[in-house]
């Protein structure tokens, strides 16, 4: 081989590798293709869960949190104040408490007053706690009385047939007793004897005709008033024919039955009180 042919050889050689070098360059510096799709992100990568149902789709992880907090218990609901009383018990009053009872009373708080002497205050007399009520209804009707109570001069009034009874008090609570005072009835008397006969058909005088116990105990005192219609009690004469009764001041109407012949006799009577009247019956039974 000549000189020339090698030169034209190693120019060859030279050419080729410059034109390899172009071409790889070409390839390694050229921006790599894009594309429209973006990026598959994992559901681990976004801080989620993968569903169960759907691996593809992602799901947000449930917090699971442990609080050392106490549950709020809810307050008991505050009682109500109570409406109603009852007579000769300890009853409870706040300001503006109104309490009826059984009979139609009401008996209302108004406020409690204190006239009690202040600390390092020089007073006449030491005070009180005075509360004052308001009473209506009942056997007082539909008037309204107040009433003006306290701890040391006036512990106790009345209003009618109501007493009315302090038994304790604080700047914010009174306690009280309201009774009915019962009336006194004022009663008078009657007494009577009652003689049945004749018994026999014959009467000697060595054999004396004795009336049976069962003669009077088989017969009744009737009492009638305030008419003479009006029967209001029945009570047995006793063995020997005698009846005490006890009635209240008034007119009353007597009358034994059964009687003797017909429907027996109502005989008048005027009860006085404390005092005590006599009325007599005879029977007049028919036997001859």
């Amino acid at each position: 081989m000549t000189g020339k042919q090698s030169s034209i050889i190693v120019l060859g050689i030279i050419v080729s590798g410059i034109v390899v070098y172009a071409v790889v360059s070409a390839f390694t510096n050229s921006p790599l293709p894009t594309s429209d799709t973006p990026p598959v992100i994992s559901c681990a990568e976004q801080g989620h869960d993968t569903d169960p149902a759907d691996p593809t789709k992602c799901i947000s992880p449930v917090a699971t949190t442990t609080s050392n907090t106490t549950p709020q218990v809810p307050s008991p609901p505050t009682p109500k104040p109570n409406t109603s009383g009852t007579f000769d018990t300890k009853l409870s009053f706040v300001p503006k408490q109104t309490l009826t009872f059984t009979d139609g009373l009401r008996v209302t708080l108004n406020t409690i007053n204190d006239t009690r002497c202040k600390p390092d205050v020089q007073c006449i007399w030491a005070g009180e706690l005075a509360p004052e009520f308001s009473v209506t209804g009942g056997k007082l009707g539909t008037s309204i009385s107040t009433l003006n109570l306290g701890t040391v001069r006036s512990t106790t009034t009345t209003q009618g047939v109501y007493s009315f009874t302090l038994i304790e008090a604080t700047e914010t609570s009174v306690v009280l007793n309201v009774a009915v005072k019962q009336p006194t009835v004022t009663t008078g008397g009657v007494t009577g004897t009652v003689t049945i006969g004749p018994i026999c058909p014959v009467v000697r005088i060595d054999e004396p005709c004795i009336v049976p116990p069962e003669v009077y105990t088989s017969r009744s005192i009737i009492v009638y008033g305030p008419t003479e219609d009006t029967q209001i009690s029945q009570t047995k004469l006793t063995a020997d024919g005698t009846f005490k009764l006890s009635l209240a001041p008034g007119t009353y109407w007597l009358q034994i039955d059964p009687a003797g012949i017909g429907p027996g006799e109502k005989k008048p009577v005027t009860i006085v009180a404390n005092k005590t009247s006599t009325v007599d019956f005879d029977i007049d039974t028919g036997i001859r």
